[in-house]
């Protein structure tokens, strides 16, 4: 029996995302979906597993029509999705994890014994290296994600999606859970979809393949046809000329002292990564979901370790030890989740622009708040930033959040600027606003990094870009002016590209 969508559409905001998607996964089958940033994937993936609900079309369990309100309603019919961002308890054991939500009781209280007695053998049958009585923040990333598959599995699953199951995943990891994700599809005749940006880590265990591209399957094919290299050209369209432009502007501008040279930096989840970055230049950063971009501007400002290479920032050697020596060497950094990390949510606009440089305003020992409020609502208007700025951040729209933390930046007069995604979920007039500080801050002669996932947003706002890949990075500059979405997509997702 297999599970099907037939001409899926669903809309949000009255924007259509999926027009008339159609899709199935066999049992015993590896299905491999792939597509490239936004192009529609996570939204279907969603209606599959009941989380959203679909304005048109129908999903199909064999012949039988399904309408699934939730995804419990999923886990009824025999379907289970296991996201990137696990949903397990750390500080909880494997056995309670396995039975979150339907524990066994015996005479009104938690039978223990069977629990622990179920989840072991569950575990043995699954060749799996734990135990039941482990706590489950102290297994490994691909021990985890497996605790979730089996917990899934042993809920009588029968189709299970994996969202970007290798993002985290070295080689040898990686290798190893999709071996055993294979295993278990034939064994147990599971239909598995994959969803991936790893085409080289994948398709070695994919039965079947889809391709998707704003919101429609553009491209499908089985075992015997299925290639890498089409579902490059699929998923990227005509790019021909990429190799071509990226040859002839290897090292462009040469001549000019980088203001940021990074050489052969390496972390436990960055290896080889080679570039450099000039003062009233943005550098753009392209790549796909977990190639390391975000783990890259996080090493520059101290929050994770190097393991091996070298930075140089401004003609001296620069080792990011912490936060407060980044922004003692002038580097601001802007978090792509500003919500979790970005600002202390009830505290004011106004106090919340001037975190990293309270001390300026220090007198005999104390804050004076008045100036600090002042200085930072000199700046907000300059931006203008509407809503209260003596309320809490909290109360401000997403646009105008960002523009707070831009604020900080320009107080801190950084000369090294990190912005990770700086206009994800702001609208159109937000991003206009910021597109216009991120260009001043260049033009004022300071370098900047900027990473973002969309195409067209990188080719208006940097002046050169460099993709990611898989946790490296080249050093090949591509000219913004002079390469289309394409040649982007074409760099970010042909790994050969990396040797070229």
């Amino acid at each position: 029996m297999n599970y099907a969508a037939r001409g899926i559409k669903i809309a949000f905001s009255g924007v259509q995302v999926l027009h008339g998607v159609d899709f199935c996964v066999e049992p015993g089958k590896i299905h491999g979906l792939f597509g490239h940033n936004g192009a529609g994937k996570t939204t279907l993936l969603k209606i599959l597993a009941g989380v959203n609900s679909h304005d048109e079309g129908r999903l199909l369990l064999g012949d039988r029509v399904i309408r699934l309100a939730s995804p419990r309603d999923a886990l009824k019919e025999g379907i289970a999705c296991v996201y990137q961002e696990l949903r397990l308890i750390p500080d909880m054991y494997v056995w309670q994890n396995l039975f979150l939500g339907r524990e066994i009781r015996r005479r009104g209280f938690l039978d223990k014994t069977a629990m622990l007695r179920h989840t072991q053998r569950v575990i043995t049958e699954y060749g799996l290296h734990f135990s039941a009585g482990d706590l489950v923040k102290n297994l490994s990333h691909p021990d985890k994600q497996m605790l979730e598959v089996i917990a899934n599995l042993d809920r009588d699953a029968r189709f299970l999606f994996l969202d970007e199951p290798t993002t985290a995943l070295e080689g040898g990891q990686a290798e190893e859970l999709l071996k055993a994700v294979r295993h278990i599809a034939l064994e147990k005749n599971i239909g598995v979809v994959l969803v991936s940006h790893k085409l080289d880590e994948v398709l070695g265990v994919c039965d079947e393949a889809t391709v998707m591209c704003a919101g429609r399957v553009i491209y499908h094919a089985g075992k015997q046809s299925l290639g890498k290299q089409a579902i490059v050209d699929a998923i990227v369209g005509d790019a021909a000329a990429y190799q071509r432009t990226q040859q002839r502007h290897r090292g462009i501008d040469g001549d000019k002292t980088p203001f940021l040279s990074v050489n052969q930096l390496s972390t436990t989840r960055l290896k080889n990564i080679r570039l450099s970055a000039r003062r009233g230049e943005i550098l753009g950063v392209y790549g796909l979901a977990g190639a390391g971009r975000t783990r890259f501007c996080r090493t520059l400002y101290g929050l994770e370790s190097m393991t091996g290479g070298q930075i140089v920032l401004n003609g001296c050697p620069y080792h990011p030890a912490n936060p407060a020596l980044a922004i003692k060497r002038g580097i601001a950094y802007l978090t792509e989740e500003r919500k979790k990390d970005g600002f202390i949510p009830k505290m004011s606009s106004l106090t919340n622009a001037v975190l990293p440089i309270l001390r300026r305003f220090r007198q005999g020992g104390m804050i004076n708040h008045r100036s600090a409020d002042r200085n930072a609502r000199t700046i907000l208007h300059s931006m203008n930033t509407l809503g209260s700025l003596d309320g809490p951040i909290q109360s401000l729209s997403g646009g105008n959040q960002q523009k707070v933390l831009f604020a900080r930046v320009i107080g801190q007069q950084a000369t090294l600027i990190l912005l990770d995604e700086p206009t994800k979920g702001v609208d159109i007039g937000a991003k206009a606003d910021i597109y216009r500080i991120i260009r001043q801050l260049a033009d004022a002669g300071c370098c900047v990094i900027m990473v973002s996932s969309e195409e067209e947003e990188l080719l208006e706002v940097a002046d050169v870009i460099t993709v990611f890949r898989h946790g490296q990075c080249d050093g090949v500059i591509l000219p913004a002016g002079e390469i289309t979405a394409a040649m982007l997509r074409k760099a970010a997702w042909d790994s050969e590209t990396a040797a070229a």
